[in-house]
């Protein structure tokens, strides 16, 4: 599917590089320009974009009350650029992401093609929610038909299920290709076990210069809702890495927590959403065999000789909490040859199960941990998914589930 991007600089010379640059990398797609910023919405309205890019360093004042309106006139997505460092003010406007000049045509690439991917996913999701509140008013109305509804929720049900194992897809692109960094880690697994099509756990890796940083998270809730915090999270966190303005790895998390509670405006009022994540982040330096460790809630997991040491999250979410404006710890790490790293959700130790029906526990996961630590990395993956399957027995699966596990080289 081609979308339409419209690209929002005063100067003429810039936006027909950046045209260029951008009509190879997005075949298909049409980019409209615009240089003149007087009467923005209504040439934005003429247009009717899927997205917006704009340069704000033009010589006009309050650039900032410019893109706020804009956001608030239009319902369009919108990217800014900008030499500028008051990050907070810029995201305080309502833009989705934000570019920093100077920049490489891999940076504002990557940020289209995030964002697009966003917008297809939510777009999609958007459009079932409203014909499945179209429909649910329709049955009440219509009450005294009762097989005629049954049929249409059936039908309904089919193409909204087709439609959720379509957004399966495209969670499960999103999600990072591993192999792509397996010269850095050549030795890992992921078991990853959604309690429906759709899950609130996710991974991501970026490469930053020559370490790998790692994370797993869990959302609140699972389907359809985590997913969309699921891509939130990526998103910034593919943001804050490209910024490049971070300290260490509880400075991540610190700056995403900061960008979730600005879009879902959390403030710590009563009857605010209190959406977020769990998740556990660590930066490897394979080279200078550290890690540096940082976790809202969730734990990481070092097993070295049959030996686990924990390094314990701190009890916040990403998100608001009473503690919102405490800093997360950033541990620091020495690590050694084959040493083995476990970031996981919860969903495993929660799992109701067994002959009495209780929770797997996480002295049980621990101690399971121990006992394949030594296993190749296949291997591992398939006892832990063999235990699982056995403790859940006829029981209902509670939440999603997730388990990334590495050796170091």
């Amino acid at each position: 599917m081609g979308y339409s991007v419209l690209l929002i600089d005063p100067s003429e010379e810039n936006l027909v590089g950046l045209n260029t640059n951008l009509l190879k990398a997005f075949p298909g797609y049409i980019f409209f320009t615009i240089t003149d910023y007087t009467n923005l919405s209504k040439q934005i309205i003429n247009y009717s974009p899927d997205l917006i890019i704009i340069d704000i360093d033009y010589p006009i004042t309050n650039n900032n009350q410019i893109l706020t309106e804009l956001v608030q006139s239009i319902n369009t997505p919108l990217i800014a650029i900008s030499k500028t460092t008051s990050i907070d003010e810029i995201f305080n406007t309502g833009i989705i992401s934000f570019i920093q000049k100077p920049f490489s045509d891999i940076a504002i690439i990557s940020a289209i093609k995030t964002a697009i991917r966003f917008i297809s996913t939510f777009k999609s999701l958007e459009q079932k929610q409203n014909e499945i509140e179209i429909i649910n008013k329709h049955i009440e109305i219509q009450h005294n038909n009762t097989l005629k509804q049954r049929d249409i929720i059936t039908q309904k049900n089919s193409e909204i299920m087709a439609d959720i194992r379509y957004a399966s897809r495209i969670q499960r692109a999103i999600l990072p290709d591993i192999s792509h960094y397996e010269e850095l880690i050549n030795q890992y697994f992921i078991f990853h076990l959604p309690k429906s099509f759709v899950s609130g756990d996710f991974y991501w890796i970026k490469r930053y210069k020559d370490k790998l940083i790692f994370a797993v998270g869990d959302c609140t809730g699972h389907g359809v809702s985590g997913a969309l915090m699921h891509m939130l999270g990526t998103v910034y966190l593919n943001s804050i890495i490209a910024e490049d303005t971070f300290k260490n790895a509880s400075d991540i998390l610190e700056q995403l927590r900061s960008k979730i509670m600005k879009l879902l405006h959390q403030k710590g009022n009563m009857g605010e959403t209190q959406d977020g994540m769990d998740i556990a982040l660590c930066i490897v330096d394979c080279n200078n065999k550290t890690i540096e460790f940082a976790g809202a809630n969730n734990p990481l997991y070092l097993v070295r000789n049959n030996e686990l040491i924990e390094y314990k999250g701190d009890r916040m979410p990403v998100g608001i909490h009473i503690n919102f404006n405490k800093s997360f710890t950033n541990h620091i790490i020495e690590i050694k040859s084959n040493d083995v790293i476990y970031l996981f959700s919860d969903g495993y130790a929660d799992q109701f199960g067994g002959e009495s029906g209780k929770k797997f526990r996480y002295k049980r996961f621990q101690d399971l941990l121990i006992e394949i630590n030594q296993l190749q990395m296949y291997k591992q993956k398939e006892t832990l998914e063999r235990v699982f399957i056995d403790w859940l027995g006829s029981l209902d699966q509670v939440d999603d589930v997730l388990v990334f596990g590495f050796k170091i080289k």
